[in-house]
């Protein structure tokens, strides 16, 4: 009965996890994509870079939350009402802000670039790039609605999630270094400054949404099922 439970709760929590990821890193494309639309211009990303950006974002990582183990806290958790919504207003709620720091980042790495470089495929290929890179990290923020990659107690290893990512800033790389790909998405080469850059931009709201989330110890009170 108990592996059962662990089991059901596992599954109900993997599905979850999964739409969290691919609902909160779309909507950040919408968002960027509606910036770029209110202050005219230059498109900020251009449809080829959106269709990349969801082919290496949104497959495998989401295949490999799909898979993640069981947390070390699932069975001290209190039942969960057999009405609740598998995705509740609350979670809008969160997905609207956890996506509106992604386009933060990104957005804020298009500033720089039409600082440093005016609007072009320059400012274009440093947003692709910083977007992409904080959807994929994206994915480790959604293992858990209750622990910190930053405090990783009750976490065990997903290493299906480290080789999806993997695979997926592979592709990213080669996208960026191999001519033909480069022309197809129009792409220009990347600098070390702006490698800095875009680190950051990515980096900055995966550490924003981290710390966000409450502590596993407000998450679990209850009894054993």
């Amino acid at each position: 009965m108990i592996t059962a439970i662990r089991q059901g709760r596992t599954i109900y929590d993997n599905i979850r996890k999964s739409l969290h990821f691919l609902l909160s890193t779309n909507l950040s494309e919408i968002e960027v994509m509606l910036v770029s639309e209110i202050i005219g211009g230059a498109e900020i990303l251009n449809p080829m870079q959106l269709l990349w950006i969801n082919l290496i974002t949104d497959i495998f990582p989401g295949l490999a939350l799909a898979l993640e183990p069981p947390e070390g806290d699932v069975l001290k958790r209190p039942p969960r009402d057999p009405n609740e919504a598998i995705v509740s207003p609350k979670d809008y709620a969160k997905l609207l802000r956890e996506s509106g720091i992604i386009s933060g980042g990104a957005l804020a790495v298009y500033g720089y670039s039409l600082l440093r470089y005016g609007m072009g495929p320059k400012a274009s290929t440093n947003t692709f790039m910083s977007l992409a890179l904080a959807q994929l990290l994206q994915a480790y923020r959604c293992r858990s609605e209750h622990t910190s990659i930053f405090n990783p107690e009750n976490r065990r290893p997903n290493r299906y999630l480290d080789t999806a990512i993997g695979f997926s800033l592979a592709l990213q790389v080669l996208a960026v270094v191999t001519p033909g790909l480069r022309q197809l998405l129009r792409l220009t080469p990347v600098s070390p400054v702006d490698i800095l850059a875009i680190i950051a931009g990515a980096g900055l709201p995966l550490a924003v949404n981290e710390l966000s989330k409450p502590s596993a110890g407000q998450k679990t009170k209850g009894n054993n099922p």
